[in-house]
């Protein structure tokens, strides 16, 4: 059976692949790839949320708040009716947590 820490690292190294085929064109379908990818981490950050370390989980908690807000934003943007082909770009909300950077490279950085 599989960890929950290595499932994370394997979720988060496929929304990393999505990300960086986006950031050259920003297009609508390429943004969905990410939204899948992200759909996936969220997931598995709500398990290991019950099963990490207690130095952990503020860490792991803004990074399930910066996913909420960024579906959120996702969904707003959505209503607008995107074409596939479209460009889709939207920034980091206003108060909202910033992409964990650090807490990823240690995830990534796990042995296990």
């Amino acid at each position: 059976m599989i960890s929950t820490i290595t499932k994370l690292q394997i979720a988060i190294g496929r929304s990393q692949a999505a990300y960086n085929l986006y950031v050259p064109e920003k297009k609508y379908f390429q943004a969905l790839r990410i939204k899948s990818a992200n759909l996936n981490v969220y997931e598995i950050l709500e398990v290991y949320l019950y099963e990490c370390e207690e130095n952990e989980k503020k860490a792991i908690q803004q990074y399930i708040f910066h996913l909420e807000d960024w579906f959120n934003q996702f969904e707003e943007l959505e209503r607008t009716g995107p074409e596939l082909e479209s460009e889709f770009v939207f920034e980091r909300l206003k108060n909202s947590p910033e992409f964990p950077k650090t807490f990823v490279n240690k995830i990534l950085l796990k042995k296990l």
